[in-house]
């Protein structure tokens, strides 16, 4: 049973059991394809909820993300060399640690993904009404968690840009998509710069006071709460196979890392010296509830910057679309490797112009599903554990093949795991709850269908 459960991919798969896919992205399409998933989940969404944490101190929780996150990056990128048919953490723990542990890894990516798009979309929502002063019926904003309890609703326009972004997809073909992708990276750079230029003016020392409301314990579970947006960062893997070279991977990566970190602190600062994240010992309104998922607008409308906080709301519509766009193109990704690998049905092999069918399908049920009924901050919690999970493995698997210098992986592997118990506890308990439904899956399904499995017997 044990040999059956540990058993591993070899790193160079037979092309026969593999769908082919075009060679077609460089490094400066993969860096956007990673960026375009990061600078909009991380930048647009949560300052308002890092800022109620840390305060102004959530630009060390940024800094200390992003040097954890360098360290996975430098198990990842040694990984796509070493298994070149392999995407994502799926497929580097597979190879390197086991079957198990990779449907592990699947069912942790799944939250990433699923409840990363979710997340995002209400986001984006939050945004939408923001640049048009929308006024929906409280049943339309969807489900709320108060004082009082959990108030039930529905909330109508994540769900109807998740079926957009379905139908795309599904309509489109990848190089489409990831043309599309690189035209609103651009578009949100010129909103981030826009954001700058307007507020740095505002900026009042004062709001710096004080700097750590909540010391190191704030920092730490800010920290936590910005990997969130590097789910782009796997993303971007997703797509490795589809690289024109490793080399191409391997600029991408370290692009990406580098130049969104500094963006993270960047904005970070700007936006808690525009207001005090708190008052008087109170959370400032101004990153408190929905609207923290949306607190650049609301910084700038304080600020009496009216015109340029119209403009960044609305561009900014534009600019997460994109977030979504990513993230829903990467989950289907993983089903249809999982499906080579006979961990899945047969049926999540079929793609259409590069992109996989019924993966996106199922996906944009799922993440419309969340997205309608779960809020917003349970949802960002969920998907940053399912993350750290994954990098935390890869980092493993890394040291284990000796394929990386053991202080980057141990150092990665270490704050991964720090990372994870700075969380809320409720996560936890709630992915330990899933977990047994997700690993009776595999006994039921992928353990006896797998392809390793089918060889063996052979």
């Amino acid at each position: 049973m044990l040999t059956t459960l540990l058993r591993k991919t070899p790193a160079i798969q037979d092309p026969s059991l593999i769908v082919e896919t075009p060679k077609h992205l460089g490094w400066l399409m993969l860096t956007a394809l990673g960026m375009g998933a990061t600078i909009g989940a991380g930048i647009f969404a949560m300052p308002g909820m890092i800022a109620r944490q840390a305060g102004p101190a959530g630009i060390f929780s940024f800094l200390l993300t992003g040097i954890v996150i360098m360290c996975v990056g430098v198990a990842y990128e040694k990984f796509a060399s070493k298994v070149p048919s392999g995407i994502s953490a799926y497929s580097y723990v597979y190879h390197s640690l086991g079957e198990i542990f990779a449907w592990i890894i699947a069912l942790g990516l799944f939250f990433s993904y699923s409840f990363g798009a979710s997340a995002v979309s209400i986001a984006w929502c939050e945004y939408l009404k923001n640049a048009l002063n929308l006024n929906l019926p409280t049943f339309w904003n969807g489900s709320v968690i108060d004082a009082t309890g959990f108030h039930f609703g529905v909330n109508i326009i994540p769900i109807s840009v998740i079926t957009l972004v379905t139908i795309l997809l599904v309509a489109g073909g990848v190089n489409k998509s990831a043309k599309l992708n690189f035209a609103l990276v651009c578009l949100k750079l010129v909103l981030l710069t826009i954001f700058l230029i307007a507020g740095i003016k505002h900026v009042n020392p004062a709001n710096w006071t004080p700097f750590a409301p909540k010391g190191l314990a704030g920092v730490m579970k800010g920290a936590a709460l910005a990997v969130f947006p590097y789910v782009g960062f796997d993303a971007l893997y997703t797509f490795a196979r589809e690289a024109k070279t490793t080399r191409d991977t391997q600029i991408a990566t370290y692009l990406c890392i580098g130049l969104v970190a500094m963006l993270y602190v960047i904005v970070m600062l700007v936006a808690t010296g525009l207001a005090p994240c708190f008052i008087n010992g109170v959370e400032n309104s101004l990153f408190v509830g929905n609207e923290a998922a949306a607190p650049l607008a609301n910084l700038l409308n304080a600020a009496k910057e009216t015109w340029c906080a119209k403009f960044i709301a609305f561009g900014a519509v534009l600019g997460i679309f994109n977030v979504l766009l990513v993230l829903c193109m990467g989950a289907p990704r993983i089903f249809r490797n999982m499906a080579e690998d006979g961990l899945l049905p047969a049926i999540f092999l079929k793609s259409k112009a590069g992109n996989p069918v019924w993966g996106i399908i199922l996906n944009g049920i799922i993440v419309g599903s969340v997205a309608g009924f779960v809020p917003f901050g349970q949802i960002a919690n969920l998907m940053v554990l399912g993350t750290l999970i994954a990098f935390m493995f890869v980092c493993i698997g890394a040291l284990k093949l000796k394929i990386v210098n053991p202080f980057i992986g141990l150092f990665g592997t270490i704050g991964c795991l720090t990372l994870v118990f700075c969380l809320e506890p409720i996560v936890l308990k709630a992915y330990l709850a899933i977990l047994p439904f997700g690993i009776l899956g595999y006994l039921l399904y992928g353990r006896k269908h797998s392809k390793l499995a089918i060889r063996n017997n052979n």
